[in-house]
């Protein structure tokens, strides 16, 4: 009898178990059964792994960058000028030297054009927290390749030669920042340039198309004594600007030791402005840029000291320097957004021209291009960019560069 009372109680609690266990772990609302899958995901979830842009990165960051920036030997990578292509080197520098306030920066590099350049520039304070200093600098150069494709805005991309531009210059200013954001500057530059035939094999040489009239200064050895001037304001937060404005001006005066007849003056103002929102993670950019020079009569512009327009820091869909002219004006607009940490597109639109006469300094009949581009940066600066240009009467153009544009 007792067994048989404990078989049936067997078989009952066989029965309903399946019934009680269905009634303890069904979710008895939608708020309950969303907390249960919440819970059964975090059991489930693996560590968070880096994909191998994040990995990338990272190393630039930890490992790469310090390389650049660091006091001691370092290595130095870039462009030389708007046409050099990637250029690469080393230097040396101390940012502590005399008593820890003055800096010596020492540095070589060449491209895969065959371009070489060689500088040393040093800096010492003169006043309290660093607002009076003195800068001194030397460079030796050789641009065997750059482009020319004659004066004005109607210069024909036919007509396209290379040159060679060669010398050295030195210089030293005195720089006065009465407040944080706010330089002036003033100084004199002893520049000896000197112009060749080109050494590109693709493309003639300047001398086979232009001559002293239609390109002056051609060929010819120069010694200028340049005296300067220039005011900075600058706020943007961080360096590689979210938010903020950078407005710069600078006044030059060309003397031509060599030949009068070469003297003129420069003046290049630069306005940047930079506006963020979505937590700094949405960025508008825009960039203007008018550059003059003013001749006597019977003066006129060494052709390779003229602004330009076209390349990787200007018009990005045309040629390098395809446009010179005696005034030029520039005008850019970026909307950057951030994909990841130090990696962010943009798109872009750039518009200008150079002009013979300073009142053709208008919007009217303006190149232009668009485009798309990705950065790879810090909050001191972009590292790597990436520009694809389109929409240009000189056709699609792809840049790869060490650095920003603005």
């Amino acid at each position: 009898m007792l067994s048989r009372r404990l078989t049936m109680l067997v078989c009952a609690l066989v029965v309903a178990s399946p019934a009680a266990a269905q009634t303890t772990t069904e979710p008895q609302t939608r708020a309950e059964q969303l907390q249960r899958e919440r819970e059964e995901k975090q059991r489930n979830a693996k560590p968070y792994e880096e994909n191998g842009l994040e990995r990338t990165m990272d190393l630039v960051e930890g490992r790469v960058l310090p390389l650049l920036n660091r006091d001691g030997v370092y290595a130095k990578f870039g462009s030389l000028t708007t046409g050099s292509g990637f250029a690469y080197g080393g230097g040396y520098r101390d940012r502590s030297l005399v008593n820890g306030r003055g800096s010596v920066d020492l540095w070589a590099a060449g491209s895969l054009k065959k371009y070489w350049a060689l500088e040393a520039r040093a800096r010492y304070p003169l006043g309290p927290a660093d607002r009076v200093s003195v800068e001194g600098y030397v460079r030796k150069y050789d641009y065997p390749r750059e482009e020319f494709f004659g004066l004005g805005p109607d210069s024909l991309r036919s007509n396209q030669v290379t040159f060679d531009v060669h010398g050295w210059y030195s210089g030293g200013q005195l720089l006065v920042q009465p407040i944080r954001p706010l330089i002036f500057g003033g100084g004199v530059e002893f520049m000896s340039p000197t112009t060749s035939s080109g050494r590109n094999r693709r493309l003639p040489s300047i001398e086979d198309i232009f001559d002293a009239v239609s390109a002056p200064g051609l060929q010819a050895e120069h010694e200028f004594v340049r005296t300067l001037g220039h005011v900075t304001f600058d706020y943007r937060q961080p360096l590689n600007a979210r938010k903020g404005g950078y407005y710069r001006v600078d006044v030059s005066h060309y003397d031509n030791q060599r030949d009068r007849a070469l003297d003129f003056n420069r003046v290049d103002v630069e306005l940047r402005q930079f506006v963020s929102f979505l937590a700094e993670r949405r960025v508008l950019a825009g960039r203007i840029r008018v550059s003059t020079t003013d001749v006597g009569e019977t003066e006129r512009v060494p052709f390779f000291l003229l602004p330009t327009l076209g390349g990787n820091d200007t018009l990005r869909g045309f040629r390098a320097y395809r446009f010179r002219g005696q005034h030029s004006m520039l005008l850019q607009g970026e909307y950057r957004w951030e994909i990841w940490s130090a990696f962010d597109a943009a798109i872009f639109y750039d518009a200008g021209k150079v002009a013979v006469r300073r009142e053709d300094l208008n919007f009217k009949s303006l190149e232009h291009d668009y485009g798309i581009g990705f950065r790879f940066n810090t909050d001191t600066g972009i590292v790597i960019r990436v520009d694809a240009a389109f929409g240009s009467a000189d056709g699609k153009h792809l840049h790869i560069v060490f650095g920003g544009i603005f």
